[in-house]
């Protein structure tokens, strides 16, 4: 059966085959059937390998290997002698070697002061942002008059009280000074004045004492008695403890100690004229008459379990009023006829002679001696001079303030172990701030200022709207005394502690609170204020000045305030001209205000002050650097892509350019060459830009800036590097706008050549090969200048020199 279809098959192909059509362009078969089985056979006898491998060797066949010689060239190859390691050889290139290392130090060390300078500027940048919205928050916070800050009360939590009305003044609103202020402004402004011209203080003190009757106030007026009182203290200059040296203190005991006394007399006096019928006075003048008629009159339900008497009246209470009025000597005068204690009388012998209660020891009293006693004056007068049980108030005699302070002021002493006076301070400052602080707050800065807390006390009423006018001006008078304690950093809140616990207040901060009021309206008075400041000094430099620079930046008054230069050079004089200041601190101020503009990035407005003090050097700086902005306005933002910056700039420089005529000024001459190329670079933009590319190419032509021939590249290289770097970031765009005309030129002339009747092609192609010059000469120039510039330009220049061709 397997032969019968081997032969069927065999003979239908060889049918097919006859029948096949053979003129297809093709070579033939030259095979049959049987040729090709037999070809078969004798290939697989040769092979000699059946199964898979015979396979792979007919298919390797077909690919040019012959399978079996494979295994014995690979036995060929193993028998090869393996050669041994060949030691390697040095490079003796050594200038190559020495090249590279040398690249790749300095790369290192680029790398390195970039990475450092980036950090250094996130740095300053974090630093800067933070301190600025510090005094941001802090300007905020200060300008709410109920503002009370933590840190200047230690030990206990303190809220924001409630505030019912805001302070207009703060908020932008037209703040019109009432006639206290404007008495004030103007008795310091004569002060300042008299200041100035004579070198000599005169008494500020009392000269606002008299501005400040003109309101009338009772409270007012009492007011500056105390400070004037209190001020009586010889200041420690220079030392951050102005006030805080046992003598000074002593002092500030003692004056308070008496001023009560003084008031006290007062009311005497008043309370003796109004019960005139029952008091008995006589016609012999002093404290003892006037005392013995008040106790008279003012002692009415006492039981005197003492039963003591001297001159028919009880002798405890008649004692007690006699110190109370500070009458010592008739204290000792009785205690002497009396007899009846010599301890007690030794000791008021003591405190007549030297004035003081605070240096005074125990003497031998207890608390037993006082309290074994039913009668209460004889229990206040051991107390107050033994400084014994000083936790009582003794509310059957003390029953006003003033007594409770007087009484507190007597048992103070400088003994650790006593009742000290910063007990004393921080006993008044905690007991009787809910008491007074929104009811009575004169009271209370009275309370404050009489135990010595002089910044706590301004600061109190400078959160009262009504009284800030009277805070601001007790400040400026301690401050021109050298009593005020003042903060190291001028940023920090209007009250604050430093780290001894001494409380200081930062006058500048409230200095610009109480002129924000007025500021706008009136440079001259803020002025006037800020020179109170001309003996503070933070960062080497006055705050007067820092504080007038800062008013001007921020009204944008500089005109106004300083002047201006003309045209032709002579200076309009301004408010700061009008000022009897010497010239070195005008300069100063105007210098400090350039300065703070530049830094604003107002670098016209800084060019015009450096110009008023004559440092030319920072005002072509500027110039320059204005110029640069302008010639290039895509590089930068769009305030200076508009025309009227631009106009604005260069006229400014034309100016400028002017008025330097004729002047010698200490300025480099490459600044200068920098200067007069930039404003040449200007104008050939203005000519470019308006299409006048004649002018243009006459502008470069006669900078020298790019070259125009081939001639010029070695020649434009070398200057190039004497360049600096506000030329040569303005240099990719001269030589775009430069190919930019060469194209301009070289399509007008094609254009040209379109038309018929063309009148000389050899001039028309002379003019090709000229524009085809100078387009090599800006390649070829790009492609040496040591300069990177950007990969963009490069392209545009390379494919613009390609479209002239």
């Amino acid at each position: 059966m397997a032969e019968t279809d081997w032969s069927s098959l065999t003979m239908t192909a060889e049918k097919l085959q006859a029948n096949a059509i053979t003129d297809t362009g093709m070579p033939s078969v030259t095979r049959n059937i049987r040729q090709l089985l037999d070809a078969a056979e004798n290939l697989w006898t040769k092979v000699g390998v059946p199964g898979i491998e015979a396979q792979g060797n007919v298919f390797l066949c077909s690919r040019g290997v012959d399978a079996p010689q494979v295994p014995k060239q690979l036995e060929k190859l193993n028998s090869t002698v393996t050669l041994d390691t060949l030691d390697p050889k040095p490079d003796m290139d050594v200038d190559s070697f020495v090249k590279n290392e040398v690249q790749n130090a300095i790369l290192s060390l680029i790398e390195s002061v970039k990475k450092s300078n980036e950090d250094f500027l996130d740095e300053r940048q974090k630093d800067t942002v933070n301190k600025n919205w510090k005094n941001k928050k802090i300007n905020i916070i200060n300008s709410f008059p109920g503002y009370m800050p933590n840190s200047s009360i230690s030990g206990s939590n303190h809220t924001m009280p409630s505030i019912t009305k805001f302070n207009s003044t703060n908020f932008g609103l037209n703040a019109h000074l009432d006639q206290t202020e404007l008495v004030y402004a103007k008795h310091l402004c004569e002060y300042n004045q008299h200041v100035e011209n004579h070198g000599v203080q005169t008494d500020i003190l009392q000269s606002f004492t008299t501005a400040a009757e003109i309101a009338h106030d009772d409270r007012v007026n009492e007011m500056w008695k105390i400070v004037k009182c209190m001020s009586q203290i010889v200041p420690e200059h220079g030392s951050n403890r102005t006030r805080n040296s046992v003598t000074n203190q002593n002092s500030m005991i003692s004056n308070a100690r008496s001023y009560l006394e003084q008031r006290y007399i007062v009311f005497m006096k008043s309370y003796v004229k109004s019960h005139l019928s029952k008091a008995k006075l006589g016609g012999i003048p002093g404290t003892y008459p006037l005392v013995r008629s008040f106790v008279s009159v003012y002692i009415n339900q006492y039981s005197n379990p003492s039963q003591l008497f001297y001159d028919g009246l009880p002798f405890w209470p008649l004692l007690y009023y006699l110190i109370r009025c500070g009458d010592l000597e008739s204290v000792v005068r009785v205690l002497e006829k009396n007899n009846q204690d010599p301890e007690l009388l030794n000791v008021f012998i003591c405190i007549k002679n030297n004035h003081q209660y605070a240096n005074l020891n125990n003497h031998g009293f207890t608390s037993s001696m006082a309290w074994d006693s039913n009668d209460p004056f004889k229990r206040v007068i051991y107390s107050l001079v033994a400084a014994i049980d000083v936790t009582s108030k003794h509310s059957d005699v003390v029953k006003t303030t003033d007594d409770y302070l007087w009484l507190k002021l007597c048992q103070v002493r400088n003994d650790k172990d006593k009742f000290t006076y910063p007990v004393l301070q921080s006993t008044i400052l905690e007991e009787y701030k809910d008491q007074f602080s929104e009811v009575q707050p004169m009271s209370y800065f009275q309370l404050l200022f009489l135990t010595g807390q002089f910044e706590s006390a301004i600061q109190f009423i400078f959160r009262h709207p009504k009284l800030r006018s009277h805070a601001i001006h007790v400040a400026i008078v301690l401050n021109e005394m050298g009593l005020l304690h003042l903060p190291d950093d001028f940023d920090e809140p209007i009250l604050s502690k430093d780290n001894n616990e001494i409380t200081r207040l930062n006058l500048v901060r409230m200095m610009k609170i109480y002129c924000a009021n007025f500021e706008n309206q009136d440079l001259k008075m803020a002025f006037n204020y800020y020179y109170c400041l001309r003996n503070t000094e933070s960062e080497g430099i006055t705050l007067f000045i820092s504080c007038v620079a800062d008013l001007v930046i921020e009204t944008e008054e500089y005109d106004k305030m300083f002047g201006y230069l003309k045209p032709d050079g002579k200076k309009q004089n301004g408010i700061l001209d009008s000022f009897t200041v010497s010239d070195t601190v005008k300069m100063d101020i105007i210098r400090t205000t350039a300065t703070l503009a530049e830094q604003k990035c107002d670098l016209e407005v800084a060019a015009k002050l450096y110009e008023l003090v004559g440092k030319y050097d920072k005002v072509i700086e500027l110039a320059n650097i204005m110029l640069s902005r302008i010639i290039q306005p895509d590089t930068y933002s769009s305030l200076d892509k508009t025309p009227n910056m631009k106009n604005k700039v260069f006229d400014y420089v034309e100016l400028l350019s002017q008025r330097l005529i004729g002047i010698e000024i200490n300025v480099s001459d490459e600044a200068i060459f920098t200067f007069n190329l930039l404003k040449s670079v200007f104008v050939f933009f203005e000519q470019y830009y308006n299409h006048k590319y004649t002018k243009a190419f006459d502008v470069l032509q006669t900078i020298g800036l790019v070259p125009l021939s081939v001639d010029q590249v070695e020649e434009r290289l070398i200057a190039f590097k004497k360049y600096n770097e506000l030329i040569l970031r303005i240099v990719p765009g001269v030589l775009t706008a430069t190919m930019n005309m060469l194209y301009s030129q070289y399509s007008d002339i094609k254009k040209e050549e379109t038309k018929k009747h063309i009148r000389d092609p050899e001039q028309r192609q002379a003019q090709l090969e000229y524009i085809r010059e100078k387009a090599r000469a800006i390649t070829s120039f790009t492609g040496r200048v040591p300069f990177q510039i950007n990969s963009e330009v490069i392209n545009h220049l390379v494919q613009t020199e390609i479209l002239l061709y």
